[in-house]
């Protein structure tokens, strides 16, 4: 049963005198809802072609390449969960939630661009929104800020599965963006909010609902804002976005940043989806431009936190060749892979990164030993390869089986033309280093 509060405010600010749409919100607000995915750009074709063979049916959205799941009748869903696919486990798709796929679909117009941009997520586990900006921003570096240390291992584990060398970890509040004075081009403000639209997931996100804490929530979100508009470069964009569903928040944090800065923003799109008339989560986003500078009234401070172990690695990795537009740093023994670093560069001694890039392996003894994942950034068209023959093959496989071959050395593991990971053999045995995080269970 619905928080009687909830119920209350609702009415009388969105429902007033309109009791046959209050009854269809109150209906929707907690029904599942068809799950959506998002395919990597390149691989549409192929995993569309995958997932309907297993019995999936793709329904298109008006995001690109975004498609509402739903099953044929013959469908078991014990054999194939949509998790557990290949396509998934590689990296190929992301399952993301359609209203919560839009706020970045905003931010880009709705396309690909060319822009070598400086681009912020503020708020970024568990990182879907962070790997479609590392998508629609292919020539642009991002910083996924996580406030949060908790929430950092499944950020990481997203965001090595959809592989992101143009994206970096940072784990700052996010009120101290606003020391970084206007040095990005986009930024990404997905606040911390009531979450009123996830009740479809079945969280109890209203039973304590209570107009208090939405007033605090609210307060926190306006210093947010003021941090990420303060970052925001002259003429750059940014999209402030919730699971939220109050005017408290959302309106209400439009409202205050028109009032705080006047002509200084524009707010040029506003949208709130409502459940019983967009047929998804419950979601609230804008997009502002700056069209002036904005001086912060808190002194900024010196950046002194910085990681002096990264440096940029400028030694010869043996047999292993970079893919254009890769840069190698290291910290401590690990390799990264770093796309656009260029645009990052300026930024390493003012800011401290957990991660940077992608780690595609180790330097041991003075020689360089790529990891699994490497693949997706070395040159590997011309190592030998081990096709994997049928789908009890590629079951063993990423279940952590072994793999037996007629010679040692490095071997690219394929599925289906579908590379799935480098791996050594040693005495004709592959161990298996596919990572454990992404292995079937």
């Amino acid at each position: 049963m619905l928080n009687p509060r909830f119920c209350q405010y609702f009415q009388e600010k969105f429902f007033e005198n309109d009791d046959e749409n209050f009854q269809k919100f109150l209906d929707t607000i907690e029904k599942p809802i068809l799950r959506t995915i998002r395919i990597k750009p390149g691989k549409e074709k192929v995993v569309r072609e995958r997932l309907e063979q297993d019995g999936w049916i793709l329904n298109p959205t008006e995001i690109l390449r975004m498609y509402q799941m739903d099953r044929r009748a013959d469908f078991n869903p014990l054999e194939r969960r949509l998790g557990m696919t290949m396509d998934h486990l590689a990296g190929n798709f992301y399952i993301q939630e359609l209203a919560a796929a839009h706020p970045v679909n905003l931010l880009a117009d709705g396309k690909i661009h060319d822009d070598e941009f400086l681009i912020l997520d503020m708020a970024s586990s568990p990182g879907g929104k962070t790997t479609q900006l590392a998508e629609y921003f292919p020539n642009s570096f991002v910083i996924a800020n996580e406030p949060s240390r908790e929430r950092i291992p499944q950020l990481l584990q997203n965001l090595e599965r959809m592989h992101t060398p143009n994206v970096a970890i940072t784990l700052y509040p996010g009120q101290q963006w606003r020391h970084f004075h206007e040095i990005f081009d986009r930024i990404l403000l997905d606040a911390p909010c009531s979450g009123e639209g996830t009740l479809y997931k079945g969280t109890d996100a209203v039973k304590n609902w209570h107009i208090k804490s939405i007033r605090q929530i609210a307060n926190l979100q306006k210093k947010l804002i003021v941090s990420a508009l303060t970052a925001l470069k002259v003429g750059g964009e940014m999209v402030y976005s919730t699971c939220a569903l109050n005017d408290l928040e959302n309106e209400g944090i439009l409202a205050y940043i028109s009032e705080k800065y006047g002509e200084k923003i524009e707010i040029i799109f506003e949208k709130k989806f409502w459940p019983h008339i967009d047929q998804t989560g419950g979601f609230f986003m804008a997009k502002i431009i700056k069209k002036a500078s904005i001086v912060d009234d808190v002194e900024s401070e010196k950046h002194k936190n910085f990681n002096t172990e990264i440096k940029k690695f400028s030694k010869n990795l043996g047999d292993f060749f970079l893919r254009d537009g890769i840069s190698t740093f290291s910290h401590r023994d690990k390799i990264l892979a770093v796309k656009n670093a260029h645009i990052i560069a300026p930024f390493l001694e003012k800011m401290y990164f957990m991660r940077l890039g992608e780690t595609i392996g180790f330097w041991e003894n003075n020689k360089f030993s790529p990891n699994a994942r490497a693949y997706r950034d070395l040159q590997v068209e011309n190592f030998s390869k081990i096709a994997l023959q049928n789908e009890q093959e590629l079951d063993f496989y990423l279940r952590g089986g072994m793999l037996e071959c007629d010679s040692d050395g490095y071997f690219l593991i394929q599925y289906e033309n579908e590379n799935l990971a480098l791996e050594l053999s040693r005495g004709g045995i592959i161990e298996n280093n596919f990572p454990k995080d992404w292995l079937r269970r």
